[in-house]
């Protein structure tokens, strides 16, 4: 966690620092106004969910209770004993059907497109790393962050690859491939002499579907060592195309070690919305305002306590 942290206070400083403006000598005489550079602390942003988990036996265990409770009453006889397993069956049965169907209308969930979903493409975000001072839509802001870490990947690819792979995937798409990743990585930490946990076939299936669709998964493996190449596996056979990293740096466990805790202990970049403040008058109303009922409405009582002031959108 530190290692992002130190990441983010580096970039943000380095953007800050931009905007103080030209340098001056402390013999000179002290300008008339300085400006201030603010750097927004860092929004933490923890995906985590309560698991909830279904505790199947409940019921078993407490009719146990209550038959301990009863040892000294009456016993029941064996008709009536099959009577009441009957009867539990058909409960768990009817439990069964209930939760298949509670699963089954969670996956056929229609999806619909309401008239102000267009209004979302007029939100704006922030992020400290590309400057405070500028704000992008959500798909600019992936385009302009993805560019952005991509240009850090030369001078610590490591992290750069894990934000990127934190910060422009899908969640289940994302865990599929760290989960991935983190194997490949402990296989050669652990074998570094074996050759074949030191290559990765890219043609093999599993690094088609959990590693390759995903983006930053192959710039954290290039980062940690490995390097393309052509072989060919059997006589008579076109060539291969394999990621493949040399035994000394298989060696490196060190280094294999940051990556890994990188994995760990990755998060996306902490991103901040941007209120857009826009003054408007209230006798000189414009539509660019007031573009949809459902996000914005104005009643006549409301009209009317406004009037002859102005009004601040944010």
């Amino acid at each position: 966690m530190d290692r992002f942290k130190k990441f983010f206070e580096k970039k943000a400083g380095k953007k800050s620092f931009k905007n103080c403006g030209v340098g001056h000598r402390l013999s000179d005489e002290p300008p008339s106004k300085m400006p201030i550079a603010n750097v927004g602390k860092m929004q933490k942003e923890t995906n985590e969910s309560p698991s909830v988990q279904r505790i199947t036996t409940a019921d078993i265990a407490a009719q146990a209770a209550f038959k301990r409770m009863n040892l000294g009453s009456r016993q029941e006889s064996s008709t009536q004993r099959a009577i009441r397993l009957q009867a539990l069956r058909e409960l768990e049965k009817e439990r069964d059907l209930q939760e298949q169907s509670i699963t089954g209308s969670k996956h056929e969930c229609e999806v619909r497109e309401f008239e102000h979903c267009n209004m979302l493409e007029e939100i704006y975000f922030t992020c400290d790393l590309l400057g405070s001072d500028k704000k992008f839509t959500e798909s600019e802001m992936k385009r302009s962050l993805e560019s952005f870490l991509r240009s850090q990947l030369r001078s610590d690819g490591i992290v750069a690859s894990v934000l990127i792979l934190f910060s422009l995937n899908a969640t289940d798409k994302r865990q599929q491939a760290v989960e991935t990743l983190k194997k490949y990585v402990t296989n050669v930490m652990e074998n570094p002499s074996v050759a074949k946990y030191r290559r990765i076939r890219l043609d093999n299936h599993i690094f088609q579907e959990r590693v390759a669709p995903v983006k930053g998964s192959r710039d954290f493996l290039e980062a940690c060592g490995f390097e393309e190449c052509s072989e060919v596996v059997t006589e008579g056979d076109e060539p291969r195309k394999f990621l493949v990293i040399s035994e000394e740096k298989a060696n490196d466990a060190s280094k294999l070690l940051d990556a890994l805790e990188a994995l760990n202990e990755g998060q996306p970049v902490p991103l901040k919305l941007h209120r857009n403040p826009v003054w408007a008058l209230v006798f000189q109303p414009s539509n660019r305002f007031l573009k949809n009922n459902i996000c914005f409405l104005v009643s006549f009582v409301s009209k009317r306590l406004v009037l002859g002031s102005s009004m601040r959108f944010t």
